[in-house]
């Protein structure tokens, strides 16, 4: 039986796990994997190149290029072009979006053929402040709701927004997280977390990490006051900031604010974000927003005490919090109580995220999220 040809259309420029894992466990007898990112030449290209994909180079809709709404639209109207003639020269059984831009360009331009696309938000464009960005933004998402033939959900929140907040038929959407497997994880050797450990000075005192970007829903705000009332009653511990963001200038105003400054430390983009994981003590994840968390997920991978708010993807990963600690989201108290907690009973934590890292490899077996893509696939195509 000839293999469904799936086209990928992403904006994605960093290596991808998860459709490097999507494509690693696929069987290429059954499904046949190409790529379009926005971007040009990129390390997420090139990484699935050498698995030995087509990837399509599109060179448009880069954040920093359309400022300006006639910018943008042009834009737009660049990256449909470029898919339509990729989509002439591929000609897929089945065109599969990822993020926002991408998934509402390349449902326009799918014209007749089976869409599917994978939800990478929770509930973020509900909770935009401004009413007419907001009721736009909706639209937009209704309109991909409605083209798409079905949608992946990666985690049980995403899923409830969809068929009880957005209406979407239950029917419509599939329930698969993010495929993992050890091989990223088992590279992270003892020599490279020492070595991590020397340069950030992080054997001194209790090792707090929090990797996200730095951004005004990612709830750092809540983190601080957190740390700072655990630093008021004595607790020696320094916060280590993995990400960058617009949002830097306004968090070191706070942390000097807080009188916490000497023990945050900024440390930017790092490709070694997961050695610094594995460096920590705690890690800590204030976020009000995410579909699934590669963080979360990653934490519990290196087997690391985990504090995380209450929000799409985290009930999923930690198994309702039999893994890890989840408070609510923007709650600086319940935030300092349970990392309080975590603290006074450290070997515990450490156990119970020895024993999460078993259950995410069979939950999220990469060998398991790629049949159910496969099934999901072939069903989709069986429906004409």
């Amino acid at each position: 039986m000839k293999a469904i040809k799936v086209l990928h259309v992403v904006s994605v420029d960093k290596e991808n796990y998860y459709l490097n894992n999507l494509t690693d466990f696929t069987d290429p007898n059954e499904i046949e994997f190409s790529f379009a990112t926005f971007y040009p030449q990129c390390d997420f290209g090139r990484e699935l190149e050498k698995r030995g994909k087509r990837v399509y180079y599109l060179d448009c809709l880069q954040s920093s290029r359309y400022s300006q709404a006639f910018r943008k639209l042009r834009e737009i109207y660049k990256a449909f072009s470029k898919l339509r003639e990729i989509y002439k020269q591929e000609n897929p059984d089945i065109i599969h979006t990822h993020l926002f831009d991408p998934t509402f360009i390349g449902l326009m331009a799918a014209r007749w053929r089976k869409t599917v696309f994978t939800r990478h938000h929770s509930d973020a464009t509900h909770e935009i402040a401004s009413s007419l960005k907001r009721t736009f933004y909706l639209k937009l998402e209704a309109f991909n709701n409605r083209r798409a033939d079905h949608i992946i959900a990666p985690s049980q929140m995403v899923r409830d927004i969809l068929v009880e907040k957005e209406n979407v038929p239950s029917k419509k959407v599939s329930l698969v997280p993010y495929g993992q497997t050890t091989e990223r994880f088992d590279a992270v050797t003892k020599e490279k977390i020492e070595y991590v450990q020397a340069e950030l000075d992080m054997k001194k005192n209790l090792a707090l990490v929090c990797t996200s970007r730095l951004f005004p829903r990612k709830g750092h705000q809540y983190l601080f006051e957190a740390f700072a009332d655990l630093r008021e009653k004595g607790l020696d511990a320094t916060l280590y900031l993995v990400g960058t963001g617009d949002y830097k200038g306004v968090l070191e105003k706070l942390a000097k604010d807080l009188q916490i400054e000497k023990r945050v430390k900024f440390l930017g983009w790092r490709d070694d974000a997961l050695v610094i994981i594995a460096a920590a003590d705690i890690i800590v994840h204030p976020s009000l927003e995410d579909a699934l968390s590669s963080a979360v997920i990653e934490s519990l991978m290196m087997e690391k005490p985990i504090i995380a708010t209450d929000i799409s993807g985290v009930r999923d990963t930690l198994n309702d919090g039999k893994y890890g600690k989840i408070v609510p989201p923007a709650d600086a108290e319940s935030f300092r109580a349970a990392l309080s907690e975590t603290i006074e009973n450290l070997g515990s934590a450490r156990e119970k995220a020895k024993e999460g890292r078993k259950y995410l490899l069979e939950y999220m077996s990469a060998e398991r999220v790629a049949k159910e893509y496969t099934k999901i696939y072939q069903k989709l195509l069986q429906s004409n």
